[in-house]
């Protein structure tokens, strides 16, 4: 897997130094300035057909000259530019141009003015569009850089859907022409400065790593339209939806939030109610009512609603019914009610194995006295509907089944939709995956596999009562190629089979017959040839365990786009609009592959009681500076006084997560991740 280019592997970039600007650059700031020789240059390098940018470089020395004040002080920053010769006069630059700006927070963040030592120098690259046309994405820049180790800062300077017009950047020869080159830059990179690196290797890698992440069609030549989206249930809190509501800003769509009353999106006047039109309080109870008040609500809004969204399991089949029924862009509500059954699904797979359905234990106990003799432990019984791997047991028993199945049964049997059904299959031994695909017509545009770590269910020995929460993700997938193949190949099929086209899908299920085995050497847990004598001589089989028609859980999601630059919030939003150009360029991960190894580590509750510590997983960063450059997301979950249901609760939780990365090795990823285990430290108070 290819990580990172080395500068040998680099298409030919360089800078073109017959092009180049030099020129003076005064910073005055609190009753104090600094000088800078500054030089600009553009960058000549390899294009392609994806490419949609060109860049330049400002380097700015700091001289050891101060020259006179210009004055007068102001309470804020103040820049001024000159050409080199003496008979020049100083220009004034506003910070209103979104570059100048930026160029201001770069200096502000070295506080040059006060701490720097002479001639320190500092780089940045502008980058600019090489044709006109409508961005894409507002934010492209800021998030497909997200991990770049050399930037210090990235910073887009555009607006949702905005029109953008290339200029001739091909030679500066005044200040008038660097002025004019910095209203049209799109954003810009101001680097880190680097031990490794002189600054033309530095400016050369950063150039290499533009081309790697943004190399697929940002600009369009056909306009965009402000569209606006109804959002069925708005997510529990700002922190486990951030970025959906994020991506919908940038992509220049409105939002209507449609939640029960009281929701933290309801307030006019509360901290994220930018992000959002409007909120329309409305009971979304999953009952038989859900979709005509749902319908209602989006034909008595006072303006035009172009389509429907959810990520909510228990409601993306009513909102798929809601958007048959106005006409907007969805998979039939049919495919939805299959995905959300795991019975139905189970029973679509071309070979589905081993397999029953039960609504009861009195039915099961019916079942036992016909069929006992035909059942080979150890058995999976589970919710049919169900989401968080709730209720889910392996028994080894018949008393374990029974006790098994009253769980299962009783999950949701209370709730809207009165689910008492429960599967019972065959426990499938193998490697579990966590696999997501991105698909239009039939086509798969993207898709990307991680090792599902052991849960505690899955041991040998282990009891019933023992969950299958996820305790760690790993991608990229370390199976062997030919059985990611096997993977991507059957659940494109059962997507098919379902009835889905086009869409996110989020899928799970193990490896059976594979290479590779997980388990403990050396004190690590991780993917191991399966010894000589176990080897299976049959080839290796996919198991589906379950279809979610939506994308992946929000922790998920966001570590895919970071190591991959792909979004899946993104995705759905253009689908569920019919935006298809933007749909397919934003699915386009970087030309390298991922940026890194990533372990998605979950920190179970293993007790019950009330949280004590105030925020354990910031403590914990706060503690560890090497976990803390580790660590580009995570979130303390039970903070101080949550109640905490334990390990044995029927709703699962958690106490954090952290997404941990590593561009040295996937073992490095795992130490890393194990570091926090083994530190992440708390007080409980038991009950």
């Amino acid at each position: 897997m290819k990580l990172r280019s080395t500068p040998e592997e680099e298409p030919a970039l360089k800078a073109d130094m017959a092009s180049s600007f030099r020129f003076l650059l005064r910073w005055e700031r609190a009753q104090s300035s600094a000088l800078f020789q500054c030089t600009t240059r553009r960058s000549l390098n390899t294009s392609s057909d994806q490419q949609s940018h060109k860049t330049f470089d400002l380097i700015l020395v700091r001289s050891r000259a101060v020259s006179d004040h210009i004055g007068p002080y102001t309470a804020g920053e103040s820049l001024f530019l000159r050409c080199n010769d003496e008979e020049s006069h100083w220009t004034s630059v506003t910070s209103n141009l979104p570059a100048v700006a930026f160029l201001t927070d770069v200096l502000i963040d070295q506080d040059l003015s006060q701490t720097a030592t002479p001639w320190e120098t500092l780089a940045i690259k502008y980058v600019l569009p090489i044709r006109d046309g409508y961005v894409a994405r507002s934010d492209f820049l800021e998030r497909r850089m997200q991990g770049f180790e050399l930037a210090a800062r990235v910073k887009s300077f555009l607006s949702p859907i905005q029109h953008i017009k290339a200029i001739d950047s091909n030679a500066v020869q005044s200040i008038d022409n660097l002025i004019n080159l910095l209203q049209n830059t799109v954003g810009a990179i101001a680097l880190s400065p680097s031990t490794d690196l002189g600054i033309d290797a530095l400016l050369s890698a950063t150039e290499a790593e533009l081309i790697n992440r943004i190399s697929f069609p940002w600009l369009s030549t056909k306009p965009f339209k402000q569209q606006r989206i109804a959002w069925v249930e708005g997510r529990p809190d700002f922190e486990f939806s951030r970025r959906m509501y994020e991506a919908a800003w940038t992509l220049g769509i409105t939002l209507v939030i449609i939640d029960n009353p009281g929701h933290w999106m309801q307030q006019d006047e509360g901290e994220h109610a930018y992000l959002r039109e409007a909120f329309i309080p409305v009971d979304i109870s999953v009952d038989k009512g859900f979709v005509d008040r749902i319908v209602s609500a989006v034909k008595s809004y006072a303006k035009p609603i172009d389509s429907i969204i959810s990520v909510s399991d228990a409601r993306v089949v009513g909102v798929a019914k809601a958007c048959e029924l106005l006409g907007f862009p969805t998979s039939a509500s049919d495919a939805y009610i299959l995905a959300a059954d795991k019975y139905k699904t189970r029973l679509s797979e071309v070979n589905p194995g081993v397999s029953f359905m039960v609504d009861s234990v009195e039915q099961l106990k019916k079942l036992l006295v016909e069929h006992r003799d035909r059942l080979q432990y150890p058995l999976v019984a589970k919710p049919c509907m169900g989401w968080g791997s709730e209720c889910i047991s392996k028994v080894n028993n018949e008393s374990e089944l029974i006790h098994a199945v009253g769980k299962a049964s009783a999950r949701h049997a209370n709730s809207p939709q009165k689910r008492t059904d429960v599967m019972i299959e065959s426990f499938i031994d193998g490697p579990e995956v966590d696999a997501n695909l991105v698909l239009l017509d039939g086509e798969i545009l993207f898709y990307e596999i991680a090792d599902d770590f052991p849960s505690a269910g899955d041991y040998p020995g282990s009891s019933w009562e023992d969950n299958f929460q996820e305790t760690a993700n790993l991608l990229p997938c370390g199976l062997p190629q030919e059985e990611l193949f096997i993977i991507r190949d059957s659940i494109h099929q059962s997507l098919l089979r379902q009835g889905f086209r086009t869409g996110t899908f989020h899928c799970e299920g193990r490896v059976r017959y594979s290479s590779l085995c997980f388990c403990t050497r050396n004190g690590r847990e991780d993917l191991y040839p399966v010894p000589q004598t176990q080897s299976a001589t049959r080839q290796p089989q996919f198991y589906l365990h379950e279809i979610n028609a939506r994308p992946a859980g929000y922790l998920e999601s966001v570590a895919t786009h970071l190591t991959y630059g792909v979004d899946y919030y993104a995705l759905q939003l253009l689908y569920s609009l019919g935006d298809i150009e933007r749909y397919r360029a934003l699915s386009q991960p970087f030309m390298n592959g991922p940026q890194w190894w990533l372990v998605l580590l979950i920190i179970p509750e293993d007790r019950a009681g009330t949280m004590k510590t105030e925020d354990a997983g910031r403590e914990l960063l706060e503690r560890d500076a090497v976990l803390a450059a580790a660590v580009p997301d995570y979130k303390t979950v039970q903070k101080k006084g949550a109640k905490l249901g334990g390990p044995k609760a029927s709703a699962l939780s958690y106490l954090a997560y952290f997404s941990v990365v590593s561009r040295k090795s996937r073992l490095d990823a795992l130490d890393l991740a194990e570091r926090i285990r083994q530190n992440y430290k708390y007080e409980l108070e038991e009950d």
